[in-house]
C-alpha cells in the first residue's frame, strides 16, 4: 500500500502522514517547509504543475546568486523528502515529489489530500446543485465552509505567492458564505443567515452585500429596528473606512423597511 499525505494550510499547517501527524521537529530547514508549501501553492492554481527550478528559486531564495540558490534548494529539497518519507531508502525516489528535468511539483499520481483543494472543490460542487435542489446545496455549502478553518498558510503570512492564495481563498469563503445565506433566506434559515454575514463582516467589515443579506434577515423576523440599525452600521463603516456611501440598492432597500414594506423572501 502506497504512502499518503493529508495537509491542512488552512488556519495553521499540519501535515499527516499515513494518517500520522508529523511533529513540528521534521522540518529541521524552515526552506525544506515553504518549498512543501510553494509546491502545494503551484498544484492549488493548476493540478498538474511542474514548476521550473529556476522558478522556485527566484521566489524562495530572491537575494541569492544563481549558484547559491542553486545549493540552498537541493539542502532544501532533499531536508524535505527526508521530512515527508523518514524511512525512505537513500537514492530511492520521493513518492511526493516528481520531477521533470529541471522542473519540479507535486506528483500528480500521488495521495495527496489537501484541505484548500476540497473547500474549492466543495463550493464548486454546492452551486452546482443550487440549479436542482437547493436543500442539498445548503447541506453542501456548509460542508465546504466548515472546511475553512483560517487564513491560508498563516506561517507564510509575508511569502508573495501564498498572500496571493491567501486572498483568493479568503474571496472564495467570502462569496460562498453570501449563497448560503440567501439560500437560506429563502428557507426562512434567517439566525443562520445572520451568523452568515457577521462571520463575513468579521473578515471583512467593507462587504456590503452582508449587511443587505442581514438587513432581510431582521425584517423578515419582524425586527425592522434592528434591519434598520444594520443599514446605519453598514454606513458608518463606509464612511469611516473607505469615504463611501452604501450602494443604491442598499439604500432602497433600507427605505423599503423604514417604510415598513417588508421584503419578500426571495429578495435580494
Amino acid at each position: 500500500m502506497s504512502a499518503s499525505l493529508r495537509v491542512q494550510t488552512l488556519g495553521m499547517f499540519r501535515v499527516w502522514l499515513d494518517d500520522k501527524p508529523l511533529p513540528s521537529a521534521v522540518w529541521r530547514r524552515e526552506k525544506a517547509q515553504r518549498l512543501f508549501q510553494f509546491l502545494i501553492t503551484a498544484r492549488l492554481n493548476d493540478s498538474h504543475q511542474m514548476l521550473p527550478k529556476e522558478r522556485i528559486t527566484a521566489e524562495l531564495w530572491p537575494a541569492l546568486d544563481a549558484g547559491r540558490a542553486d545549493r540552498d534548494f537541493k539542502v532544501a529539497l532533499n531536508a524535505l523528502n527526508d521530512a515527508l518519507e523518514p524511512a525512505r531508502p537513500s537514492r530511492s525516489l520521493s513518492t511526493f515529489i516528481a520531477r521533470h528535468g529541471l522542473a519540479y511539483g507535486l506528483d500528480p499520481d500521488a495521495t495527496i489530500a489537501i484541505d484548500a483543494e476540497e473547500f474549492r472543490r466543495g463550493l464548486r460542487d454546492a452551486a452546482r446543485l443550487e440549479r436542482d435542489d437547493s436543500a442539498a446545496a445548503i447541506d453542501a455549502y456548509r460542508d465546504a465552509l466548515d472546511r475553512y478553518a483560517g487564513d491560508y498558510l498563516p506561517d507564510a503570512l509575508y511569502e508573495d505567492w501564498a498572500s496571493l492564495e491567501r486572498e483568493r481563498l479568503q474571496t472564495l469563503y467570502l462569496t460562498g458564505a453570501m449563497r448560503l445565506a440567501a439560500l437560506l433566506l429563502d428557507e426562512g434559515g434567517y439566525q443562520e443567515a445572520i451568523h452568515l454575514c457577521q462571520s463575513v463582516l468579521m473578515m471583512d467589515r467593507y462587504w456590503e452585500e452582508a449587511y443587505r443579506l442581514m438587513m432581510l434577515s431582521h425584517a423578515l423576523r419582524g425586527n425592522r429596528p434592528l434591519a434598520l440599525r444594520v443599514y446605519e452600521g453598514c454606513r458608518a463603516a463606509l464612511e469611516e473606512g473607505l469615504d463611501l456611501l452604501p450602494m443604491a440598492e442598499t439604500t432602497e432597500l433600507y427605505e423599503r423597511i423604514w417604510r415598513g414594506e417588508l421584503p419578500l423572501p426571495g429578495e435580494r
